[in-house]
Parts: C-alpha cells; structure tokens; sequence
C-alpha cells in the first residue's frame, strides 16, 4: 500500500479511536469498536496498532497532557476568582477555552473516560484545582470565614459535578459557536450557584 494511503489509514483510526474512547470510555473501548468507526476491518487495524493502549498513547500524548497540567495551574485560580465575583468565563479562561475547542474529544477523555490509564488523575485533579482556589478566594473575600468539613465537602462534590458535566458539553458540541456558547450558559449557572454559597458561608460565620 502507498505511504500516503497508509497515512490516511493511520489518520482514520487515531480519529476513530478518539472517538471511541470519548463516547464509551477508555475501559468499554474495544479495537472492533474503534476499527468500526474508523471504517477499516478489524483484522487490519492490527496493523497499524496493537492494542487499545498503543492508540490511547498515541492520541493523548505527553505534550498535550503536559500543556493541559499548565492550563490547569495557570486558569483556574482565575476562573475561581472570577466565579466568585460575578465574571463570565470568557474574562478568565479565554486560554483554556480554546484550548478545549482545539482539543475537544481529548478534553473529554482526560475529564471523564480515562480510567484505566496512567491518566486517571486528571479529572480529580481539575476537581482539587477548583476547590482549592476556590476556598482561597472565599477567605480573601471573607476575611476570618470558617471552612467546614461539611461545606469542603459540597464543594467538592459541586465540582466534581462540574467536571462532568464539562465532558458532557464538550461530548456534544462539536462546533466552536454552539460549545461557547454552552459554556458560557452553564458558567452563569455556576457563578450563581458559588455567590449563593460564598453569601451563606460569610452569613453563617
């Protein structure tokens, strides 16, 4: 077979298993799953990888894991800020917006499909981030506010719910507008929602 066909091969089952792994998840994934959305047979996707693990690494490779890990430590003390004091998402994560549109489906699977792959951690991380500098912008705001252990944990299950519900938007948006656009929806619910418990807390102290 030509170079060039058997890049476009290549190309297809990378495309293919990206897919595959955002809808069904690393763990449900199959190689007939993915030979089957990549439109080749499934004897010949062997060819070209051995193993779902061979794709999976492929795909979600140290650079895009590595910049996504900066995105995380550089926005989303930000996006905390700005949640907390009325922003939009756009004031705070402009950058890591777009890289989600650049990267959609891998967003995806790092958010919420990667169980039982070295990148399991990534969506606990996001959820650490997010409460961490959201507790720290509620005692900047608060001067002496008390942090319950009750009240940690809300947070903390508000923005695991976050995480996925992030996958989700980006799972079904693929078009940049529409994915801004439903974002920026559920970052108005999301803004009310941590006003309303910043409010209570500095009420309650």
């Amino acid at each position: 077979m030509p170079q060039v066909l058997k890049d476009e091969v290549r190309t297809r089952i990378l495309d293919g298993a990206l897919e595959v792994f955002a809808r069904d998840g690393f763990e449900a994934a199959t190689m007939a799953s993915i030979a089957t959305a990549a439109g080749v047979g499934a004897a010949s996707i062997y060819r070209y990888y051995e193993s779902k693990d061979e794709l999976f690494a492929a795909i979600i490779t140290p650079e895009l894991t590595k910049r996504f890990e900066s995105l995380l430590e550089r926005r989303v003390s930000a996006l905390a800020r700005n949640a907390l004091r009325g922003a939009s998402a756009d004031d705070a994560g402009g950058e890591m917006l777009t890289f989600w549109l650049e990267h959609r489906l891998a967003v995806v699977v790092l958010l919420d499909r990667a169980a039982g792959t070295p990148h399991a951690h990534y969506g606990e991380r996001f959820v650490e981030l997010l409460v961490k500098h959201s507790l720290a912008e509620l005692r900047v705001a608060h001067d002496g506010i008390a942090i319950t252990a009750r009240a940690r944990f809300v947070l903390n299950a508000v923005f695991d719910n976050t995480r996925r519900i992030l996958a989700s938007i980006l799972a079904a948006h693929d078009k940049p507008a529409d994915l801004r656009e439903a974002i920026e929806t559920f970052w108005s619910y999301q803004i009310a929602g941590l006003r309303g418990l910043s409010e209570h807390l500095a009420a309650a102290r």
